[in-house]
């Protein structure tokens, strides 16, 4: 079941096994505190959007090193007086995906106080999240064993470079493609996905280059004042699992 090393404003509740396994139909419905404006309604959409950023990416994989499943759907928006609900058909992911939406709705929580958040799904009955302040890795991290051999340098510099080898030279249409699957990642980890408690999530983002600079068949993204949680640029690596199966191959990566 997830644990948070948040401290939570709002009840956050998931089933007590992963809702994202076997592509069901998942439910996350959000209570808010006074009623929802318009305003409220759209800011709440704007929050979730990047969770499926992060997701369609492959960035929140449970399967990163096997062949990956198409990339699942945007998800479905309806309101109330004083809720929001959101249909996630068919998605497949890492148990602890579900920790990148609770801080995108931690940092929603700032502008739109909610009171109550609740991840479900057919014959699985969600209850209160375990917080547990020592946990270090709340989030999914790559798979030792991938398609092509990857690293991450350890580093405390905030600006950190994606470097990116493929087997050969890419076309104009997939350099596109590559670049506009990393620059969704990136809006995602500058929105907070990926906090570091206890370090409000929207205060743990990074400003992602504009420009994805290539090569032939070399790539370099720089993501610059970063402030996120390491599992981010893991993340990325979960991004280039999804680019080698759905775009082409790759030979090897590294983060500097």
């Amino acid at each position: 079941m997830m644990v948070t090393n948040y401290a939570l404003p709002f009840v956050f509740e998931v089933p007590p096994r992963n809702p994202w396994e076997g592509q069901r139909t998942v439910e996350l419905t959000i209570e808010t505190v006074a009623p929802l404006s318009t305003a409220d309604a759209d800011l709440l959409q704007d929050n979730v959007f990047p969770f499926w950023m992060l997701a369609s990416s492959g960035a929140l994989s449970m399967e990163a090193g096997a062949q990956p499943h198409p990339a699942p759907e945007q998800p479905s928006f309806s309101g109330s007086a004083q809720s929001a609900r959101f249909i996630f058909d068919g998605w497949r992911l890492d148990e602890r995906a579900s920790h990148c939406l609770l801080c995108l709705l931690l940092a929603a929580h700032a502008d739109v106080p909610l009171k109550r958040v609740r991840i479900s799904s057919a014959g699985l009955v969600p209850r209160p999240i375990t917080v547990d302040p020592k946990l270090e890795e709340p989030y999914p991290q790559a798979p030792s064993k991938l398609p092509f051999p990857w690293s991450i340098e350890d580093s405390e510099n905030d600006v950190r470079e994606l470097q990116i080898t493929f087997a050969a030279a890419l076309s104009d249409e997939q350099w596109e493609l590559v670049a506009g699957e990393l620059t969704s990642a990136g809006i995602a980890i500058a929105a907070g996905a990926y906090g570091v408690a206890p370090v409000p999530p929207e205060d743990c983002g990074c400003l992602p280059s504009e420009d994805v600079e290539h090569s032939d068949n070399e790539l370099r993204w720089a993501l610059e004042k970063c402030r996120f949680h390491p599992a981010a640029l893991e993340g990325l690596i979960g991004v280039c699992v999804s680019l080698h199966h759905h775009v082409a191959p790759i030979v090897g990566v590294t983060i500097t």
